[in-house]
């Protein structure tokens, strides 16, 4: 996961200057709204996940400087996983430190090199190293590095009705770090699955709750049917189930056919991350009627 957000190393004495002539703060605002995150080069970033466990407590990542600046890159860690809200929006919250309760590797991870300056078409290999109390019950335990960069950007410079404000763009990239203890386990239920037609597209709505001790990572695979039991549309996205997920899905539908029945395949394929990612489950296919 990628985002580029503005960094004001000046901030409080921009914030006196722009409160003593009110109509100015939106011009520095404007400013800011003018990064366009397209245009911007970054770090990349591979893979974008990393898996450890009892026999292989070090992973690494490779960090590459595609641009023509030097980046200074500092690397955190923090908690956090995929949740979504009752729209089935999907969001990754991450914070210094885990809620009560939740299985976290925040406070036992480490990583060498922690900063960085990356030069243009440079390559550097940074290790993550976990060191878990002997006591750690099995399952699976979460964490998110963000890889910060800055410096590859010049600073966007405004200086609209006498105002000068200098923007640094800084980058984050989140990649995913996941600790398995011992015996680890994964599968799915379902419930509250409905689709109806919207247009010409199928919505399909369905909550996911995790079983097992480690979170389920895959795809889920809807598709609209016809009486005949053909698929006249379908659509695919990645799938990640740590605790509980709410998935909104519309599925368009062929011109001309009709859809009345909506099936949902969740399975653990995912050849975007690396070998030993997903753990095995069984496959679960759910089907309701479009209404």
């Amino acid at each position: 996961m990628l985002s580029r957000r503005p960094s004001l190393p000046s901030l409080s004495s921009w914030i006196a200057t722009v409160r003593s002539h009110p109509t100015r703060t939106a011009l520095a605002v404007l400013a800011m709204l003018a990064v366009s995150a397209t245009s911007l080069l970054c770090v990349s970033v591979s893979p974008m996940a990393v898996y450890l466990g009892n026999r292989h407590r070090s992973g690494q990542m490779t960090l590459y400087n595609p641009g023509t600046r030097p980046e200074e890159i500092r690397i955190e860690f923090q908690f956090g996983y995929p949740v979504s809200d009752s729209l089935g929006n999907i969001t990754v919250p991450v914070v210094p430190r885990a809620p009560a309760g939740e299985p976290s590797a925040v406070p036992w991870l480490s990583v060498f090199p922690r900063r960085i300056v990356l030069q243009p078409g440079q390559r550097q290999v940074v290790r993550i190293l976990a060191r878990p109390p002997a006591d750690l019950p099995e399952g699976e335990y979460w964490a998110r590095a963000l890889i910060h960069s800055k410096g590859g950007q010049p600073p966007i410079e405004d200086r609209s009705s006498g105002v000068a404000v200098q923007i640094d763009v800084e980058t984050v990239v989140v990649v995913a770090v996941n600790y398995r203890n011992g015996k680890v386990f994964t599968g799915l239920t379902a419930d509250n699955a409905h689709a109806s037609m919207v247009g010409d597209s199928a919505i399909a709505f369905i909550d996911l709750h995790r079983t097992g001790n480690a979170a389920f990572l895959g795809r889920i695979l809807v598709e609209a049917l016809d009486s005949e039991g053909h698929t006249v549309g379908s659509t695919e996205q990645v799938l990640a189930v740590y605790h509980t997920m709410r998935r909104r899905m519309p599925v368009p539908v062929r011109a001309g056919a009709r859809a009345v029945k909506v099936r949902y395949t969740m399975d653990t394929k995912r050849p975007d991350l690396p070998p030993g990612g997903p753990l095995p489950a069984q496959p679960l296919v759910v089907e309701v009627p479009v209404r």
